[in-house]
């Protein structure tokens, strides 16, 4: 009984191997057939940057002046990278009834057409309004007027870090090998008088 149960078993055993060698060859052929392609999309760079120079204009018409129109100017660059808040520039709109505004300009040498967006970040230790309204103008090619045609709104309701985007107007200074922008008090009666203190500066610029 047991050879014969014995050799039944082996037959059993051939014909399921038989079939399992019929369905793994197609098998076979579809992983062959069937591939996947993935693509990889380069990612944008973004790279924080100090500022090549930073000054504060005194005593000037901030939304038209030239920086020569100023009464004076201060370097407030070392106060704007040290990564102290207890330090900073004032920004000012109409100065103490004098008709006369504070306001900043800060610059880096680097080319704007190498950049998809470029954003400046500043971070306010004092705001005597809130919210606090301000606009960013780019400069001329001659580094010295601003272009009083391309500016961007902005505003901040608390102190700390603020970015502004100022992708929209630097490509105007496209092939001049640098980047400038004056940051001014938007020119307000809520504003009036009130200063602000910029402690530090950053450019965000990506590529």
């Amino acid at each position: 009984m047991y050879p014969n149960s014995r050799n039944g078993g082996y037959r059993n055993l051939i014909a399921v191997l038989s079939l399992l060698s019929l369905m793994l060859i197609p098998m076979a052929d579809s992983l062959i057939i069937y591939t996947a392609t993935v693509v990889i999309t380069p990612q944008d760079i973004a790279t924080i940057s100090d500022p090549d120079s930073a000054t504060m204009l005194m005593l000037i018409t901030a939304e038209s002046g030239a920086d020569s129109s100023a009464g004076s100017s201060e370097n407030i660059l070392d106060m704007l990278v040290d990564d102290e808040q207890s330090s900073g520039g004032e920004i000012v709109y109409n100065r103490a009834g004098n008709n006369k505004d504070y306001a900043h300009w800060y610059r880096i040498d680097s080319e704007s057409s190498n950049y998809s967006k470029v954003e400046i970040r500043v971070a306010f230790s004092t705001l005597e309004v809130t919210p606090y309204e301000f606009q960013v103008f780019v400069y001329q090619s001659d580094a010295e007027n601003i272009n009083t045609g391309y500016y961007v709104d902005g505003s901040s309701s608390a102190t700390g870090w603020t970015t502004i985007d100022v992708s929209s107007i630097i490509h105007q200074l496209d092939g001049q090998g640098f980047m400038k922008v004056r940051l001014i008090s938007s020119m307000t009666s809520r504003n009036q008088g009130k200063i602000v203190i910029v402690s530090e500066m950053e450019w965000i610029l990506t590529s």
